[in-house]
């Protein structure tokens, strides 16, 4: 529980210490104007994630697992890229049980992003790829039987904002996160996660 709490206070900070950012208005010294570089070749993202799932059972018997993500944009044009991303999440004692489980999810695909609007820069996606489950929650070592490994994929949006012409700031992401594990019913989860985190970019013009 410990745990699970300081990575929620890492990420609120970090969301403090973005959006303070944001309220001084950096001015480049020649000319009065900022570039923000969302026309980037490269980014690097890092951030907060929590997932509201239903692994193990058919109906919803919800909870939530927190973790974080990291990922790396290829952005081929100035709007589209391909994102190859890594997340994980953990949930321990769920519901008073005891069990615990950690979500782990290997994903690509396309983003694409509207970067004509200065330092913000709205996106969406759509990644496919595979899920590992472990723990005592998880398919196989909780009398469900079936694999700890599913196709996983995710689709949504969010918004990034320029906070210098090298970092921005994740200020939200919201996805519909579906995994297809053996749970004896349907063999499929219907799930929400949402995040938020700091990208560095590389490359690229103004």
């Amino acid at each position: 529980m410990r745990k699970l709490t300081s990575i929620k206070a890492v990420a609120f900070l970090l969301l403090a210490l973005g959006f303070t950012a944001l309220a001084s208005r950096p001015v480049a010294a020649q000319g009065g104007s900022f570039a923000y570089a969302s026309g980037s070749l490269v980014d690097v993202g890092v951030g907060y994630t929590y997932v509201r799932t239903n692994l193990g059972v058919g109906d919803c018997g919800c909870f939530g697992l927190n973790g974080g993500d990291g990922w790396v944009a290829f952005n081929l044009r100035h709007s589209f890229g391909i994102v190859g991303e890594v997340a994980t999440q953990q949930a321990s004692d769920i519901s008073g049980t005891g069990v615990d489980l950690t979500l782990t999810s290997f994903l690509a695909g396309p983003r694409y992003r509207w970067t004509g609007g200065g330092r913000f820069t709205p996106f969406v996606q759509g990644l496919v790829g595979g899920a590992h489950a472990s723990g005592s929650l998880a398919p196989g070592n909780s009398g469900i039987p079936g694999s700890a490994n599913a196709f996983a994929m995710i689709a949504g949006g969010g918004l990034d904002i320029g906070l210098a012409r090298h970092f921005a700031l994740r200020a939200f992401e919201a996805d519909y996160y579906l995994t297809r594990f053996n749970n004896g019913v349907n063999d499929q989860q219907n799930n929400l996660r949402i995040g938020a985190g700091i990208i560095i970019r590389f490359g690229g013009g103004d």
